[in-house]
């Protein structure tokens, strides 16, 4: 997603570490939401955009091209399904919890879409524990994204999540992201799923 956060907070005379202290947010994750790895959601908008003096249209970027992802309101009539959560081993157990919450603009109109509870903090400094990755299964994924990886493991699907660097007809080459990071190949028809993650929200 495409935002001005940094503009208006150099305007603003704030590095990312002082406008992250002023919201109550890590300097990494909120440099993720600068760069536009992650959603902006309509609540922080706000807040960036009171204490960088602008208004949220320009934080957004509302002359910016159509292909720009406006700043909506969660959509609680359409609740995201969140998955995960309990841990075996080697992944979480890629099953529904139960738990919902309102679907944020950006993963409107996705079938089958869902989140991904982060249990721990294992791949930290990317993702940590109470986050919730958000997850396009309808996306094909592509060398540089950050995907949950499926795997049937004694009469289970179990998820993971790797970032892919190669993908041919035969073998998914995936990058751990928990530290040390190693890479591993996995043949394609080994995976239950290679779903892509789009984004995530901080806690729920």
């Amino acid at each position: 997603m495409q935002n001005r956060i940094k503009k208006v907070r150099m305007r603003a005379g704030l590095s990312c570490a002082a406008l992250a202290r002023e919201l109550g947010y890590r300097p990494d994750t909120l440099g993720r939401i600068e760069r536009g790895e992650r959603g902006l959601r309509t609540e922080l908008a706000i807040k960036i955009a009171e204490v960088c003096n602008c208004s949220v249209d320009e934080l957004i970027g509302a002359d910016l091209t159509s292909a720009a992802m406006p700043v909506l309101p969660d959509d609680p009539t359409d609740p995201l399904p969140i998955v995960g959560k309990q841990v075996l081993g080697v992944g979480v157990v890629m099953t529904s919890t139960g738990a919902t919450i309102p679907r944020p603009a950006i993963m409107a109109g996705i079938s089958d879409a869902y989140g991904f509870d982060v249990p721990n903090d294992l791949m930290a400094p990317r993702y940590f524990a109470g986050e919730v990755l958000l997850v396009d299964p309808t996306r094909a994924a592509k060398p540089g994204d950050f995907v949950i990886v499926g795997r049937q493991i004694d009469g289970q699907e179990l998820g993971t999540v790797h970032r892919l660097t190669d993908l041919d007809d035969s073998t998914a080459t995936l990058v751990t992201i928990s530290a040390p990071e190693h890479a591993v190949d996995m043949p394609t028809d080994t995976l239950a799923r290679l779903d892509v993650v789009v984004g995530s929200l901080i806690g729920r």
